[in-house]
């Protein structure tokens, strides 16, 4: 086998493994709870400015997965993930297991993840699980135990477990109790993501035992984010399309790969992994199966390609003040510092210029007509 460093000539012997650890519901702005991301970042890539295809784990996941939107893996929709398109979309473990990696994953749910490509494919559900750091470091342990290089997914669970326990159990979504105390939510949430981080210095920490040597892609990202009050309506994810639960981060991590302590803020997309993982490994793309919507990072790295990539994203919430669990109707498309949200229910439209206001409060739809006919006629490519 061989592989190449993205900025010397060609190497030889076994590619590197893989280990992509994924901290369901870390929101952009929480990863300072932590030192982890600090060290993550002082050794490897962070694209802080990645934008989700969904705002609820399993269509982003599909999506991440197999570097297509939703209308492409058949999983818009929060009923869709039966109606994964395998036959017409390969995932990354099938990329891997064929160029002769051992495959293995564990998350907590058969609807979170697709299954193809994996040669094990641990799925405890909360009610079952016994401890996750544990059990994952168990699952490094059987990666590291294989003659060839591996893929190891691991999902970490715990941020959203408390979530649907003291809040999307707890209220509704029109609770003044709630909706009326954002620093208490935001401490409960950091709280909880504070052991998310914690949960990754261990799993960062048990790679480098494992492999000194450094030959070991680490990928620490999110699915999504999540609210803690900000929008009536949206308890924490999955209702709305705004940056608190769509704006998320990834960090790329690989001494013989990467270079260190590099940040890019150009906009990317969760779809953009796939390609990216496939050309540092000198894999090609199938051209039996639909073709890849994300591009290679690669050149945002290497200096050839600046500014940001467009961006959409959609949902459909199943409760809030217009639940559509079965199709997605409500739509944003993200470019060049704006942001254009559509409802299909209720064909409303929010255009927000995030560089003037990140917050998303005011507004301009009415008050910035050429800006907002322009972004629509970028978002109905996708719709």
């Amino acid at each position: 086998m061989s592989w190449r460093s993205l900025f010397g000539g060609r190497k030889t012997g076994p590619r590197p493994n893989i280990v992509l650890i994924l901290l369901d519901q870390f929101r952009h702005d929480a990863r300072s709870v932590h030192p982890v991301f600090e060290t993550l970042g002082s050794r490897g890539c962070l694209f802080s400015e990645t934008i989700t295809y969904a705002p609820y784990t399993l269509a982003s996941m599909h999506a991440t997965m197999t570097g297509l939107y939703g209308r492409q893996t058949g999983v818009d929709a929060y009923t869709k993930s039966d109606q994964f398109q395998s036959g017409q979309c390969h995932t990354l473990a099938q990329y891997l297991q064929e160029a002769g990696y051992h495959t293995r994953g564990y998350t907590f749910s058969k609807l979170l993840v697709p299954p193809d490509g994996f040669d094990s494919l641990s799925i405890v559900p909360e009610d079952e699980e016994t401890g996750v750091l544990t059990n994952q470091l168990a699952e490094l342990d059987a990666a590291f135990a294989q003659s060839k290089p591996f893929f190891c997914y691991l999902h970490y669970p715990e941020i959203h477990h408390v979530i649907v326990r003291d809040v999307l159990r707890k209220y509704t979504p029109f609770d003044d109790e709630y909706f009326g105390n954002q620093e208490r939510n935001r401490a409960a949430y950091l709280e909880a993501a504070r052991g998310g981080a914690e949960h990754t210095a261990a799993l960062l920490d048990a790679v480098d035992q494992r492999d000194p040597d450094g030959n070991t892609l680490v990928v620490v990202m999110t699915d999504h984010g999540g609210g803690v009050g900000e929008r009536v309506g949206e308890k924490a994810y999955g209702v709305f399309t705004y940056d608190y639960t769509i704006r998320i981060w990834m960090y790329l991590v690989c001494a013989p790969l990467l270079p260190a302590g590099a940040e890019f803020d150009a906009q990317v997309r969760t779809v953009d992994l796939v390609p990216t993982l496939l050309e540092l490994l000198e894999l090609s793309p199938s051209t039996r199966h639909t073709a890849l919507t994300g591009r290679s990072l690669l050149p945002l790295i290497r200096g050839e390609e600046t500014g940001g990539r467009p961006a959409f994203t959609e949902t459909g919430g199943v409760e809030g003040p217009n639940p559509s669990p079965d199709h997605p109707n409500v739509k944003s498309f993200r470019a060049d510092g704006w942001k254009l949200i559509y409802n299909q229910t209720t064909n409303a439209f929010e255009l927000y210029n995030l560089v003037e206001d990140p917050h998303e409060t005011t507004n301009l739809y009415t008050t910035h007509p050429e800006k907002a006919r322009e972004m629509w006629v970028k978002m109905s490519e996708y719709l």
